[in-house]
């Protein structure tokens, strides 16, 4: 039975849309290539109440995601957007003590540290872009860790030792699950067994809707009710919770693309692996982190937007000489190949 459902859910991406093949090939972006539900659109066009509160439709968006992340509704809270949620997060826990970061990582983490007046402690990752936290490691009294997984742009995942690690050495942790659909991997079943590790998710990623965006924080009860004092007075945007709830209502699509696009990312894995010119990381992302093995990271970089495909450089001291490709499409990775092999053979 779930083969058959499979099956249709796939059939009904191919009916529906395709991400675009021609020009420019957008391999720099993170969301889902294949975008919102059309029911997504179907909602909002049908909807003439855009100008009102949405008090009952976020109450009833509320109990559906913490049906779907299997907590109670108590364990949850919403915001509009990942990047609202974060920051609701700083503002509690300014004055506290430092916020610690794992870079390589999203730049904006800094950025939006320093905006909130935190001091920072870096802990660089492994060679291989893992933790892997010596056990003897001391954190700072008071301390905020904060930590992508999968990360971005290294699409490594957060192990379960470093997160216990963390939760037992610093007051709270944070973990950016923004790209987990992608992985199928998520930290919050052994969050339960902390009462200081949150879990930040958001359907910007993987169901398309970075334009309505939606996130959410998965805590105990006492975290999420602490948090939740930092919420928007005027609470989420009518067109995102209709978005939400859309989404929710065509679930198996969306999470049939997901898996396409997870299957490309593994198609482009084995395709950026035949080449010399560039040697891809593994991730559990939707985007593969590429050394670049002959010539210049900007310089192919350069070369590939002069052919229309446009990649992400990452601009971390570590990763100078890497880029960070997204699975979009065959034909996006078809015509990556094409580009790659033609700019290596004139180097």
């Amino acid at each position: 039975m779930a083969s058959v459902n499979r099956s249709r859910a796939n059939s009904l991406v191919a009916v529906r849309r395709f991400p675009s093949a021609t020009p420019p090939l957008r391999l720099d972006l993170v969301g889902n290539p294949y975008g919102p539900s059309i029911h997504v659109h179907d909602a909002l066009t049908g909807g003439d109440d855009l100008h009102l509160p949405a008090e009952d439709r976020q109450t009833r968006l509320h109990i559906r995601l913490a049906t779907m992340l299997g907590v109670g509704p108590d364990w949850l809270t919403l915001a509009n957007g990942v990047d609202e949620l974060l920051g609701m997060i700083l503002l509690w826990r300014r004055g506290r003590g430092p916020l610690l970061l794992f870079p390589p990582s999203d730049p904006w983490e800094e950025r939006r540290a320093g905006l909130h007046g935190f001091e920072l402690r870096r802990y660089p990752r492994s060679p291989r872009w893992a933790l892997d936290l010596d056990p003897e490691r001391s954190f700072p009294s008071g301390g905020t860790a904060l930590v992508g997984s999968p990360n971005d742009p290294t699409g490594t995942l957060l192990g379960n030792q470093d997160l216990v690690r963390l939760a037992r050495g610093c007051e709270l942790v944070v973990v950016d699950e923004r790209h987990t659909e992608y992985s199928a991997r998520s930290v919050i079943p052994l969050a339960r067994e902390f009462d200081n590790v949150v879990v930040v998710q958001t359907m910007e990623t993987w169901a398309g809707l970075s334009g309505l965006p939606v996130a959410y924080a998965v805590a105990p009860p006492a975290v999420s009710a602490a948090l939740a004092r930092y919420s928007r007075p005027t609470g989420l945007a009518a067109a995102s919770v209709i978005a939400a709830h859309a989404t929710l209502d065509d679930l198996a699509y969306v999470r049939a693309t997901v898996q396409r696009v997870r299957e490309e990312k593994s198609r482009l894995y084995r395709t950026l692996r035949k080449l010399n010119t560039v040697r891809p990381h593994d991730s559990w992302a939707n985007f593969l982190l590429a050394r670049v093995e002959r010539g210049d990271a900007d310089q192919i970089a350069r070369e590939l937007a002069c052919r229309g495909i446009q990649v992400h450089r990452p601009q971390h001291p570590e990763l100078a000489h890497h880029l960070r490709i997204s699975a979009v499409s065959p034909e996006g990775t078809t015509a990556l190949k094409h580009a790659l092999i033609e700019i290596g053979a004139g180097l």
